[in-house]
């Protein structure tokens, strides 16, 4: 994995994450150097991220500037904003504004982008999960995904990930903040869960009530930790036709574990942990994921399943990836590796992204027709 920090994964890693997301390399020049000079200072990360967000918004203005290069801007600013957020605890009330300005940003794109982005709202037990749905091209009721973020990234990360890569097949979008995720999380206070069945079943039924869905053809992708809510939902939720893991998870506790006995590497602050399970310390956090494993239910799992991992990824080992793999039931399964020649060989390819999102994209239209 390149190094836009030399020793520092975590930084290096989220920069590569903006790019997975459209981050134009001129505007990282621009704060790149004042990063260098931090030396790891993670209040330098907020600011200058923030302030790029600031220097793209201005591009917005001007009597030449068309609704669609403000709307690309707008949402390369929102993605700046969403990656000067990552570092700050969530008890700093600076989380929480940096996060209005990822939705600010983000609205305001949405609202002058020439295709249609409709924001909806997946009722859920007694409160509802935001979400984007992206209708696909083409007449009559549409397949459609539904993309469920991990441990850090968001319903607005996953849109910008994946654009129109998969309308453009005939596929319709649904990126969804669900428990432990985005504005689920921060605003509903709605905390992650291991029977990850449940809000992805909500999720299935808000699309098979709309008549531009086909009830019959609704995927699943799940990136990093969604790669276990995905694995979960595929064996308890038989309305889903084909499911993708982009990363593996086989024993997400066992992750955690390594990773507190410093033999494994995360790409958020330990804090984010603590977070999305709604826990005081991370003796806690690290308990409420204990069920966060798939062999006890992965013999269940008889859809079409994918499994997209990275050959050097350093978050999740590779062994994991072919353990979950193994367990897996489904006698359509397939387990693509990255390499780096033939995409990127970090933790969901966030180093050269782009192979391995057409790769989900052809796979994910082939099952669903």
């Amino acid at each position: 994995m390149f190094e836009f920090f030399p020793g520092n994964y975590r930084w290096s890693y989220n920069a590569l994450l903006a790019f997975s997301a459209g981050a134009q390399l001129g505007d990282v020049g621009l704060v790149h150097q004042a990063l260098l000079a931090s030396n790891g200072d993670d209040e330098v990360w907020h600011t200058e991220w923030a302030r790029l967000a600031d220097v793209v918004e201005g591009r917005t203005v001007g009597p030449l500037v068309s609704d669609h290069t403000a709307a690309e801007n707008l949402f390369l600013a929102s993605l700046y904003h969403t990656i000067s957020e990552h570092f700050i605890s969530p008890a700093d009330p600076r989380r929480l504004e940096s996060y209005a300005e990822v939705l600010r940003t983000f609205e305001t794109a949405r609202a002058r982008y020439p295709h249609s982005i409709e924001r909806v709202e997946v009722p859920f037990e007694s409160s509802a999960m935001p979400a984007y749905f992206l209708p696909g091209e083409g007449s009559g009721p549409r397949p459609t995904a539904i993309f469920v973020c991990g441990l850090d990234t968001t319903k607005e990360l996953w849109f910008l990930r994946a654009r129109r890569q998969f309308a453009e097949r005939g596929i319709s979008s649904l990126f969804i903040d669900t428990p432990g995720i985005g504005e689920a999380l921060r605003l509903r206070k709605l905390v992650t869960r291991a029977d990850y069945e449940k809000p992805i079943a909500a999720a299935v039924d808000f699309l098979q009530a709309r008549s531009d869905v086909d009830a019959n053809a609704v995927g699943l992708i799940g990136s990093s930790l969604g790669g276990y809510y995905v694995a979960r939902a595929a064996a308890f939720e038989p309305r889903l036709k084909a499911v993708v893991a982009w990363g593996a998870i086989y024993d997400y506790h066992r992750v955690w574990i390594r990773r507190l006995q410093g033999t494994g590497i995360a790409g958020a602050p330990t804090f984010q942990l603590m977070f999305i399970t709604g826990t005081d310390t991370m003796d806690a956090a690290v308990d409420a994921v204990k069920d966060f494993r798939i062999a006890d239910f992965a013999d269940r799992i008889t859809c079409p399943f994918l499994i997209m991992h990275g050959l050097d990824d350093k978050q999740v080992l590779m062994d994991d990836a072919n353990a979950a793999f193994a367990a897996i039931g489904s006698s359509d399964k397939s387990l693509v590796v990255f390499n780096g020649a033939n995409g990127g060989s970090a933790h969901t390819q966030f180093d050269n992204h782009l192979p391995a999102l057409q790769v989900c994209a052809d796979w994910m239209a082939s099952k669903l027709g």
